[in-house]
Order: C-alpha cells, then structure tokens, then sequence
C-alpha cells in the first residue's frame, strides 16, 4: 500500500512539535517555572493553560478523528491530574504522550487514498481526513508563537 503523503504528514507533524527551529518544544525550551503559570500583561491565559489546551486538543481530535471517540475532555489522559501540569518539565513529559497517541492515530491509516475519507472531527462535523492533520500541524504551529510571545513578554525580551 503506498502512502508517501502519510509518511511526509508525519514528518511535518514531528517537525511542527519537536524536530525544527519553531516547533512547540523549542518554544517552550526557554520558559521557566517562574513563568509558567504567569499571565503576561492583558493577557487571559498562562503558558501551562495554554500546553494544557494543546495537549489536551491532540487527545481529543486523535481519539474522535482516528479512534472510537470515547475519549471527552474531562477524562484523562487528555485532562491530566494537575502534578502532570505542575511544572514545565512534567507538562514536557505529558505533551510528549498526547502527541505521541496522535501520530500513531495517523501513522496506522493504511494508504494515502485515507486522507481523502470522511472522519468526524470532534467538533462533530464530517470532514476529510488530510484537513484533521493539518489542523493538528497549524494548531502546533500557533500555539508555538503564542507561547513565544508569552514568554517573551514575561521575561522582558525575545529570544
């Protein structure tokens, strides 16, 4: 069964959240634990707020997407216990599960002809499968400058 297109979404996938220059891992290398649950100023959201909507978003469009969509936000493990969110590094440890649950969610589609199929999103509408992929890419991609953002606001530079 050929699918090129799947291995390359996985790379991307990868490289969005860990393996490049703005991945979501190389944003959140430099914020401390003095930062994590500050809010910079005007700001409504912390940057453990906000790695807890992405991890918890990875879980959720993967199980509903690509599995039995049992999984609702409140359960675990796309809600964790607070210690898993306590400190950067334990949050590090829980965001590597949730994204490594999404891309075997995408690494078990069996050919490319699968990223034209109907899936339902867990927002509840049918929609190809390519588009739940790039979402999980983009929301990375997003978040990753948000935090930078943040971080950067709270210790007074950008880096």
């Amino acid at each position: 069964m050929a699918r090129p297109r799947i291995d390359e979404l996985v790379r991307i996938l990868n490289r969005s959240f860990e393996d490049s220059e703005h991945s979501l891992f190389k944003n959140l290398a430099s914020v401390t634990d003095k930062d994590w649950d500050v809010l910079p100023p005007g700001g409504r959201r912390s940057i453990r707020t906000m790695v807890l909507h992405v991890g918890l978003f990875k879980y959720i469009n993967a199980n509903h997407g690509f599995r039995d969509a049992s999984m609702a936000y409140v359960d675990p493990p796309a809600n964790p216990p607070k210690e898993r969110l306590a400190t950067p590094a334990a949050a590090t440890e829980w965001l590597t599960e949730a994204h490594a649950y999404a891309i075997e969610a995408v690494d078990e589609l069996a050919d490319d002809a699968e990223l034209e199929r109907p899936r339902k999103a867990h927002w509840g509408e049918m929609v190809p499968t390519l588009l739940l992929i790039d979402t999980m890419h983009e929301h990375d991609i997003y978040h990753a400058g948000e935090i930078n953002k943040t971080r950067a606001l709270l210790q007074d530079g950008d880096k």
